[in-house]
Parts: structure tokens; sequence; C-alpha cells
């Protein structure tokens, strides 16, 4: 009997070829995500193929920049080693970027925690002692909580805001993108002004008279409505290794937005 081969099976050669996959996102972009949704799995699901390319209203051409190449592409401070491989997709970054923006714009509305309903804001006389379960005596476990107090009210904060302020604040603050560069990515020097102007402002809105960071002297404090954001479930334990335990956290200065959020960890 004649071995079949795949010209005369017509299906071997199908069955035995590795489907095709994906192209890599470029890292930043899977940042960017990250932050915007608030989790790396809820970016990584805005980042699927399903996701239309292109959105209602906008042409074609809208996501390209010709002759970007993610090989050509350095941002200040970024210095490639020599003979560091290249990633591929060897794509146009800002335009992907920009993809991103336009479709948390579009679709991804996301609302954050209630925070005056979370943290009981009226209710902060009340510390968590050091028998709690979380805190087991350990002084250390007791700062690492106010840490991801300090980390999930301003990512909440952060939130709220509307995706196209929180991109502009997102790329620009914690991603370290120029004010020419996030210009870029948006496709308008006015828009990305107007919405950078419009995170700060909303963000101040907010924190400028409650949160101890932004001014030491507000009555916001972490160690105080640890507690009741224990309670309420708003902070738990933290799967994380990112948060420091040494000292507690108490603010000494005034703080600019742009270095407070800078500093944050990154949602997981």
């Amino acid at each position: 009997m004649d071995t079949p081969t795949p010209e005369t099976s017509g299906s071997a050669a199908q069955q035995e070829a590795p489907a095709e996959q994906p192209p890599a996102e470029h890292p930043l972009v899977v940042r960017f995500a990250t932050w915007m949704a608030g989790s790396r799995e809820a970016g990584l699901a805005m980042l699927q193929r399903d996701a239309p390319d292109v959105l209602p209203g906008h042409p074609p051409a809208a996501y390209k920049r010709p002759g970007l190449r993610q090989h050509e592409y350095k941002r200040p401070g970024m210095v490639r080693q020599q003979g560091e491989s290249i990633r591929e997709p060897a794509a146009d970054l800002f335009g992907r970027l920009r993809q991103v923006t336009r479709l948390f714009s579009a679709r991804h509305k996301i609302h954050g925690f209630d925070l005056d309903e979370s943290l009981g804001r009226f209710d902060g006389t009340t510390k968590l002692g050091m028998k709690h379960p979380l805190i087991r005596g350990e002084v250390r476990r007791l700062y690492v909580l106010q840490q991801e107090l300090q980390r999930k009210c301003l990512t909440t904060v952060l939130m709220n805001l509307s995706p196209a302020p929180r991109a502009a604040f997102i790329l620009r603050v914690i991603l370290g993108f120029s004010r020419d560069e996030v210009h870029e990515i948006f496709g308008s020097p006015t828009g990305a002004s107007s919405a950078y102007s419009r995170a700060l402002q909303d963000l101040g809105e907010y924190l400028d008279h409650v949160c101890e960071h932004v001014e030491p002297k507000n009555p916001c404090r972490c160690e105080n409505r640890l507690a009741s954001a224990v309670e309420h479930g708003f902070v738990t334990w933290p799967e994380r290794d990112d948060l420091a335990g040494d000292t507690p956290v108490r603010s000494q200065r005034r703080q600019e937005y742009e270095k407070l959020f800078a500093a944050l960890p990154a949602p997981q």
C-alpha cells in the first residue's frame, strides 16, 4: 500500500503546520493597557485580536505613522545594549498606542471604587491594631498594608478619570513619554494638551483638599483610614513584593501629582 503524502492527502501538511501566532505586543503597549484598564488581565483583554483594528469613524491610515519602526525607536534614557535582540514585530509603536487610546475611549469606561464609601472618610479615628489577623503583630505588615492603601487609593482616583485624560497622564507621567511624543501618539497637539490639563484639573479637584500626600495638612491619612479600608474590603493583603515595609506611610511635604503617581507600583 502506498504511503499517503501531503500532496496526495491534502490535509497532512495542514495538520502539521504550526498555528499562526498573534504578533507580540511591545512591552510599553502592554504596560499602557495595564494602567488604562487597572489590571494586566483586563489590559491584555483589550489587546486581543478581536478588538477592531479600525474604529468606526476613523480611516485605516489613522493608526499609521510611516517610517517609524520599533528598532528605530528610542525614548530618552532608554539605551539598547550591544547585541540585544529586537522583539518582533517591528511595528509602529506610536500608532499602536494611539489605537489603544482610541479603543478605550470608544469602548472602555472604567468605574472605580467610590472612595468615600469604601474608606468611610468621615470616620478616620480607629487605627488598625497590631493584633489584627492581617498584621499578626508584625509592624512591617502594617506598613505594607499602608503602602497598599496608598497605591489602591491613588490608582482608584486615576481610574475614575475619563479615558483621554487618563491616557495622557499615564503616557506622560507613568510611562515617561515626552510632551511631543504624547502629541504624536494622540495625533493632535491640542487634543493631547487639553487631555493632560483636564487630568491635572480632575486630580486636583479630588486630592487637593483631601489627600495628605498632596498636602500634609489634609485630613485623609493612610494610617487613620486603614482600619476602615480593611473593614470595607477595599484593602486586603497584597500578593506582591514591591511594597516597602520598612517605614510608615506618612507625608512630610507637599508633593506634585506627577511625582506622586510616577512612584506608584503598577497594577497587576
